[in-house]
């Protein structure tokens, strides 16, 4: 069985919002409803900041990502950013991680960017590796963030 993409539509913001709701729990994140509501209306309303993916297997449900766009001298240009990516227990270890990224390098491309960045957290060994054999490699640089 294939995974399809397909476009998020505002009728399925509930849908993506139970998912990260899910997602943000397992990763010890912090959820607001509202506030995540309010960003995905926001990327929704404007497509150069990104998109967003609903991913299914066959009929069902299995996930989403966002990819989100970027500029940096250091890319020369634009760049792409696998902002989230979440599969589904029951849709784990079915390659559709695989498919997922193959799907966003081609989005990069169409759209001329020259790289696509992602974070992964230190525990999550699975993602990495996932992303590793797709092509990423680790920076010599710490990720740092300053919320404001």
């Amino acid at each position: 069985m294939n995974a399809l993409f397909q476009l998020l539509s505002p009728e399925e913001i509930p849908s993506l919002l139970e998912m990260m709701r899910e997602f943000y729990a397992q990763q010890h994140m912090r959820f607001e409803e509202e506030i995540a509501a309010d960003a995905i209306r926001k990327l929704l309303g404007n497509s150069a900041f990104g998109q967003i993916y609903l991913i299914f297997w066959g009929q069902q449900l299995a996930g989403y990502f966002a990819l989100t766009f970027c500029f940096s001298l250091e890319f020369h240009g634009r760049f792409g950013l696998l902002d989230e990516l979440y599969l589904r227990e029951p849709f784990r270890r079915k390659k559709l991680g695989q498919g997922v990224m193959g799907f966003a390098e081609e989005i990069c491309r169409k759209e001329e960017l020259k790289a696509l960045r992602l974070e992964v957290g230190c525990e999550n060994q699975s993602a990495a590796s996932l992303y590793q054999k797709t092509g990423f490699k680790e920076e010599e640089r710490h990720l740092m963030t300053k919320w404001l």
